[in-house]
């Protein structure tokens, strides 16, 4: 996330840079999210198989390379295939197969109950890389624009990324067995291979130690009868919905947002960024905890609808610390929802089948998430880049709206 982080701010400025055309620029990003979902599905399908250590070192790798590609090539036919065959995150967030196998990982080493605040403390460690991230771009660059020009001390970030990558390699050969799928007998494998990945029976059982948490918590509520896959395939395509939603406003275009609008500076955008990751960090502490007081549906959307308002409001700030006080706001409610979402879906399909579910949403995501950056890209050509702030909101707003009903009744036990 340190990586991600770095170039996030500068990606679309640096695009910007080498006189790439706004809708040249927006292709760009969308056809990077285009080779994440082959590279996710890829690995995300294969892990559990060749190995997850394995197909997370070959990630890493490959996060290495794009970034090298950046540092030293100019050529938009170049970058583009590095993007593509690389990984590079347009938005800071986590993409490639990491978070597939990371959450498959954790799922794995932590007991059922205690998975919400696992994950929750993997997403804050996410947020600090991020934020550390930002900072260091904005004082790297700010430092080298002082004695060299400013294409040099963004190819310098990227020379970072590469070499963030590079570490994350050697990392991931570094990790044990008792990261890989465990070791069953040569007839459960077999079977297991026979499994529908969707279940049609809950597969999460209560223990007598264990509480459960309702995905909607009301005293009158009893289990839904529609088959569970019905409800998992209704999660998976608003989580993708949701994805194009917040495609339309990564990183890349709010840093360029708020140079265009307000005049901001590089460093004011990255501490703007490092800001947001670190109020995130903050929220997300408190996940869990309202997660057992609510549930795990109605702690997703009581923090996300706030939020959407918030991302509509952005396009209207009067000033630039206007804006950024909306953006860190709706940065901190939002992110919140990143734990809760790992551990519903992880908690709906057995352990043998969660590194690819959670691959195959991943690429849902990813894939449905494809042409939000062109959009934008088209509003930037007509001079309307704030208008990608109330269409995101909107989006999501629906996508929270159609949550709550779908889910309504649901009960999920741990």
């Amino acid at each position: 996330m340190v990586g991600f982080g770095a170039i996030a701010p500068i990606l679309v400025l640096y695009l910007e840079q080498l006189h790439f055309s706004a809708r040249k620029i927006g292709l760009f990003l969308s056809l990077t999210l285009l080779g994440d979902v082959v590279v996710s599905l890829c690995v995300a399908w294969t892990a559990d198989r060749l190995g997850r250590r394995r197909m997370l070192a070959v990630g890493s790798a490959a996060m290495a390379g794009s970034g090298l590609a950046f540092a030293v090539s100019r050529n938009y036919a170049a970058l583009l295939v590095a993007a593509t065959l690389g990984v590079i995150s347009p938005s800071g967030n986590e993409v490639g197969p990491f978070n597939a196998l990371e959450t498959a990982m954790l799922g794995q080493l932590a007991p059922a109950q205690d998975q919400v605040f696992i994950l929750m403390y993997y997403q804050l460690l996410g947020f600090v890389g991020l934020a550390l991230g930002s900072v260091g771009s904005g004082f790297l660059v700010a430092h080298l624009q002082a004695h060299s020009s400013v294409g040099t001390a963004y190819r310098t970030v990227f020379a970072f990324y590469a070499s963030v990558g590079f570490i994350k390699t050697l990392m991931s050969a570094c990790l044990t067995d008792v990261t890989e799928l465990e070791k069953q007998d040569q007839g459960a494998r077999h079977a297991d291979e026979r499994r529908p990945l969707l279940p049609t029976t809950p597969t999460i059982r209560p223990s007598r130690s264990s509480p459960h948490i309702d995905i909607l918590v009301s005293p009158s509520s009893r289990p839904s009868k529609s088959p569970p896959r019905i409800r998992l395939g209704l999660v998976i395509a608003l989580f993708g919905i949701d994805a194009f939603a917040s495609s339309l406003t990564p990183a890349s275009y709010v840093a360029l947002f708020l140079q265009r609008i307000y005049g901001a500076s590089i460093e004011t955008i990255t501490t703007v960024l490092a800001g947001a990751a670190l109020s995130a960090v903050v929220f997300s502490l408190g996940t869990g905890a309202l997660v057992k007081r609510i549930g795990l549906v109605p702690a997703m959307v009581t923090t996300h609808i706030p939020a959407q308002l918030i991302t509509c409001g952005l396009a209207f700030a009067p000033t630039l610390p206007a804006a950024i006080s909306l953006y860190i706001a709706r940065t901190s409610l939002s992110s919140m929802d990143a734990s809760i979402r790992g551990t519903l879906l992880s908690a709906m399909v057995p352990p043998e089948s969660r590194t690819r579910l959670l691959g195959v949403v991943d690429v849902t995501r990813t894939l449905v998430a494809t042409p939000g950056p062109f959009v934008t890209g088209r509003l930037v050509d007509l001079r309307a880049l704030e208008w990608s702030f109330p269409i995101s909101g909107g989006i999501k707003f629906l996508c929270d709206i159609a949550l709550l009903l779908g889910l309504r009744g649901a009960k999920l036990e741990f």
